[in-house]
C-alpha cells in the first residue's frame, strides 16, 4: 500500500473528511488530497502533523508500505 492510501484508509476509518484533516494540521484540503492521491510527497514534518491530527502513531501511518 502506498503511503497517501494509507492516509486515506486510516482518516476514511476515523471518520474524518480531508477538510477536517487539513484543518488540524494546518494546511488546506487540496494538500491532503495531492497527498493521499500520491500527487505530492509529504515531508517529515508533515508526517509528524498527519500522525498528531490522525491520532495515530507514526508507525501505524507506515504498516503494510
Amino acid at each position: 500500500m502506498k503511503f497517501g492510501r494509507r492516509i486515506r484508509k486510516i482518516r476514511n476509518t476515523k471518520g474524518i473528511n480531508q477538510t477536517v484533516l487539513a484543518d488540524k494540521v494546518g494546511t488546506d484540503q487540496a494538500t491532503v488530497s495531492r497527498i493521499e492521491n500520491g500527487k505530492q510527497e509529504p515531508c517529515l514534518r508533515f508526517i509528524e502533523l498527519l500522525s498528531i491530527g490522525l491520532k495515530t502513531p507514526l508507525d501505524e501511518l507506515f504498516k503494510d508500505l
